[in-house]
């Protein structure tokens, strides 16, 4: 008896993901990732359970990002790149206020709560994620706008003149970031509940405070 003619099944192709597809694959890979960073430490998270949560393969986190730490910078580069858009653009068109550049910061931290204490925690403990090679890249490739946006505001005379750029930026920067290490803690020992509308008047203090401290007045 002759063997029955079965038609060839299509195979699936190897190689890159489809122009369609791939931007969903690697956006949910980094949305995955930063989910599991805040859960737990980074060396507890394996790129199979940052897979497995982003419905992908460990495969595609080695096509798109390499390894666990590639991941990582990818996902911390990515998550700022917001802020360091605005801070450019204050820097050619300089700011009256800190109002929209507060505003700014706590919408995109508080959409990932967690965050900034996986960043610190990365940066503060040895056998992290971030290289001395990369925290200086991408931490002075963010500290420069913003320190030029500060000299570019002061010299069109919005900040005090006797204000150090430099030490300015460092105190932002604690305003900015000691509200989410507070955080956990807000609930029990303030009887706070850092929701949406406490965050939306957080930034509104904090540039207030900012403001009134080193705007030059008339």
């Amino acid at each position: 008896m002759n063997a029955q003619f079965k038609p060839e099944t299509a195979k699936k192709k190897r190689g890159r993901p489809t122009t369609k597809s791939a931007r969903n694959v690697r956006e949910n890979l980094i949305a995955a990732a930063r989910a599991c960073f805040i859960e737990k430490n980074y060396q507890q998270v394996t790129t199979r359970e940052i897979a497995a949560r982003a419905n992908s393969t460990m495969a595609m986190i080695h096509y798109y990002f390499g390894n666990k730490e590639g991941l990582f910078q990818a996902m911390f580069v990515e998550t700022f790149e917001p802020l360091r858009q605005m801070t450019k653009q204050g820097v050619e068109n300089p700011p009256e206020t800190f109002a929209e550049f507060f505003k700014q910061y706590y919408a995109i931290m508080t959409e990932h709560p967690g965050f900034v204490v996986v960043i610190l925690k990365c940066m503060l403990f040895e056998n992290g994620p971030l290289e001395e090679s990369f925290i200086h890249q991408h931490l002075r490739e963010k500290a420069e706008p913003m320190e030029q946006l500060l000299t570019k505001m002061q010299e069109k005379g919005v900040i005090n003149p006797d204000m150090d750029p430099k030490m300015l930026h460092i105190s932002i920067i604690s305003l900015m970031n000691m509200p989410f290490l507070m955080e956990p803690n807000m609930e029990a020992t303030m009887n706070i509940t850092p929701d949406k509308a406490f965050w939306e008047k957080m930034a509104e203090h904090q540039c207030m405070l900012l403001e009134q401290g080193c705007l030059k007045r008339a």
